[in-house]
């Protein structure tokens, strides 16, 4: 019998409410009581040897090239694949662009896209399925800086790729960077679950650091995942959790455009209450959810 990704979503949220008292047991001494100096952190990427940066967009081929998202609580926005093509074939910097389009449900894309590289991708695991293939297909190559992203991106257009790159380069334990993130995995039914996690419309990562995730978990997480609220917790929400796990640091550069760092460490030493000011999604608090915004001027690299 062969279980579908929404029936063990909700299979997995029985687990929880079987095993609950556990995991509040176990989340009031994780927060409490956690040995900060065991944890494994300040591990060192491996340097990257080229100065190509490979870039995925991702899209669902049902989609309009500009479209207006509406998320409930969120400020509602435009976006859309004509202003992620804008944006990076816009580029002109000090890096090389590897630019590939994942598209899932290829049979309904009607967008014109001219000279770009395509990869047709099925649409269970969504944005995930175009970014594991995407992987498969620059693994084998030299260690690279790597870009996922999705078409959910903020249209407003902003210089930022020789900037984002020169940070993670200056700061070698940092296993990911993103634009966005949340302090709770709001699928649970674990009460105020703080599990804080990169939102994966926009990922900067290196090619050897998805080797170790996936080497980690044995596939690309969010595999074969069908379900959306499954699908977040067990593909963007693990990732996050995957990359601390292995030692390194996650950043979002904020809407002012300042790093907001976390890792294990800063997690078991601060807690819930040095986020109350972004306690669950980040995009609630600002005034352009979604956006890449320019990294400021002052940050020491």
């Amino acid at each position: 019998m062969i279980i579908s990704s929404k029936h063990k979503f909700y299979l997995g949220l029985l687990w929880e409410l079987v095993i609950s008292p556990y995991e509040y047991a176990k989340n009031f001494v994780k927060w409490h009581y956690m040995p900060v100096n065991t944890l494994e952190l300040d591990k060192v990427r491996l340097p990257v040897n080229s100065n190509t940066v490979a870039v995925c967009i991702h899209e669902w081929g049902g989609y309009q090239g500009k479209r207006s998202k509406h998320i409930k609580n969120i400020t509602p926005f435009d976006c859309g694949l004509d202003f992620q093509l804008m944006r990076y074939r816009s580029y002109k910097g000090q890096f090389d662009l590897d630019l590939t389009l994942t598209i899932s449900d290829y049979h309904l894309f009607k967008t014109e896209v001219g000279d770009v590289k395509i990869l047709k991708v099925p649409n269970i695991g969504m944005d995930f399925s175009g970014y594991e293939a995407f992987f498969e297909s620059i693994k084998h190559k030299e260690n690279q800086f790597v870009i996922l992203t999705n078409t959910s991106v903020n249209k407003n257009q902003v210089n930022f790729i020789d900037d984002y790159l020169k940070f993670f380069e200056a700061h070698s334990s940092i296993g990911m960077l993103g634009i966005s993130f949340n302090s709770k995995m709001y699928q649970s039914l674990i009460r105020n679950n703080f599990n804080p996690h990169l939102q994966s419309f926009f990922l900067l990562t290196t090619t050897e650091v998805l080797k170790e995730v996936v080497e980690k978990n044995k596939e690309f997480p969010g595999k074969g995942i069908d379900h959306k609220l499954g699908l977040i917790k067990n593909g963007e929400i693990k990732l996050s959790k995957i990359v601390m796990d292995l030692g390194y640091q996650l950043v979002a550069i904020l809407e002012d455009g300042s790093p907001h760092f976390f890792d294990k460490r800063s997690l078991a030493d601060n807690g819930k209450n040095s986020w109350d000011s972004v306690f669950g999604d980040y995009r609630l608090h600002i005034e352009h959810p979604n956006s890449i915004n320019p990294l400021k001027k002052n940050i020491v690299l």
